[in-house]
């Protein structure tokens, strides 16, 4: 299968989810992925070495296994197509040795907070003494500059500081996250576009460069026309619900079935005058009260009872068809089974069945895009921790067998976490 991204390597450093999904998507297009840890610090998602079964849901039938770093959900998903060392970089000779990696890669991708990378002694200028053209991506929370370039964040934090939470609640509420870390995906998306950007440049030019990709400001951009609205005419916006501030109706509206939901948008008078025929009742389209987008805005309460009368006798899939035939946007609220069962995304061969050898087998989530000549692919389960550290040390970093061997015997390349249980 031919890849995009052939011959491209890139090292890892990022954790939890916009970092590792960001080179994940490299690397299912061709991309060599290296991602290195350390047995003092693991990526986060990988749980507690410790685990008990139970608990948080994050480990296959609830069982942690022998190995539970080995076996986390998130971790799985986020990390496939990659290899993975360990290298412990509070150590000297784990930076020197991180540094002869650098000498031949072309990315370096971090997500610390500003400041460890220096700490570590390896500062974009530093790294450009080894590699004068290597591209370094900080996916920090705040931006590398600026009062706040320290401060860490999660996904939730950031939808509060992005502006996002100020208006995602319900009608006259209090802030409300989106019940996801919503920006990392984002930020993973744009990140892979940047990093590919940077190469296209380095091919033209010869030179590397410095990617300083702020969380907090990717997600204020995607708020552009709140804050517009406020710049144009002082108006700031507040939670309203379901409700769309301009399209009428808008709702989520409940189906047959326990918990099944739709979600009905309206944005023209066409549209309404559909959604009308479709309920059986044409007249409606032209009630003076509903007739034009301000009315049903005015009366939207008076309308939602009129379509959840018609939602709440019928099967919510059947709804769906039925409104998308007439030419009005209508979904499912689908949960996660149903996605996984979803007719669509199983025809698109959305899911990828991944065998992993310590989590057993199942489906995960492929590529948001079809490329039709190098369409991409899972081209390994995520990794081990420290699976591949020989290989890399021997075939990329080209450390002689004595020193593979004292960097083991110095801890420096441990696969064993801090505080994991003796086997056997």
């Amino acid at each position: 299968m031919a890849m995009a991204l052939e011959g491209v390597r890139i090292l890892d450093l990022t954790q939890v989810w916009a970092g590792p999904t960001c080179m994940k998507l490299l690397g299912d297009m061709g991309a060599q992925v290296i991602k290195i840890e350390s047995y003092k610090r693991m990526d986060t998602v990988r749980g507690e070495p410790n685990a008990r079964p139970g608990g948080a849901g994050i480990y296959p039938d609830d069982n942690p296994g022998v190995r539970p770093w080995n076996r986390t959900g998130h971790y799985n998903d986020r990390n496939r197509s990659k290899l993975d060392i360990c290298l412990d970089l509070t150590e000297p000779r784990g930076v020197e040795t991180f540094k002869r990696l650098v000498a031949v890669s072309d990315v370096v991708g971090e997500s610390f907070r500003v400041g460890v990378m220096e700490r570590f002694g390896l500062s974009y200028q530093e790294l450009k003494k080894v590699n004068p053209d290597i591209i370094m991506i900080s996916l920090s929370s705040q931006g590398a500059t600026g009062p706040e370039r320290s401060y860490g964040s999660f996904g939730a934090t950031l939808e509060q500081t992005a502006g996002i939470a100020s208006f995602t609640g319900y009608l006259g509420g209090n802030p409300t996250t989106s019940g996801t870390f919503f920006p990392d995906p984002v930020v993973a998306v744009l990140g892979a576009g940047s990093i590919v950007a940077a190469l296209r440049h380095r091919n033209r030019t010869g030179q590397g460069m410095y990617i300083d990709l702020s969380q907090r400001e990717t997600t204020t951009n995607i708020i552009g026309e709140a804050v517009l609205d406020y710049t144009m005419n002082g108006r700031a916006w507040e939670p309203m619900g379901n409700r769309h501030r301009v399209y009428a109706p808008q709702g989520v509206y409940r189906c047959q079935g326990d918990d099944m939901w739709i979600a009905v948008t309206v944005k023209s008078d066409a549209q309404w005058a559909a959604l009308c025929g479709v309920m059986g009742e044409p007249a409606l389209a032209h009630d003076p009260r509903y007739a034009d987008v301000l009315g049903r805005h005015q009366h939207h309460a008076e309308i939602d009872v009129l379509i959840e009368e018609w939602t709440q006798a019928r099967d919510a899939f059947e709804a769906m068809r039925t409104l998308q035939q007439a030419g009005v946007p209508a979904g499912v609220a689908l949960k996660g089974n149903q996605l996984l069962e979803n007719p669509h995304l199983n025809a698109r061969k959305f899911w990828d069945i991944v065998e992993h050898p310590e989590a057993g087998t199942h489906p995960y989530l492929s590529r948001p895009f079809l490329h039709s000549k190098t369409p991409g692919a899972t081209r390994m389960p995520a990794p081990l921790l420290g699976q591949h550290t020989e290989m890399v040390l021997r075939e990329i970093a080209r450390l002689s067998e004595a020193e593979i061997r004292e960097l083991a015997e110095l801890g420096i390349t441990s696969n064993i976490p801090i505080g994991a249980p003796e086997e056997g």
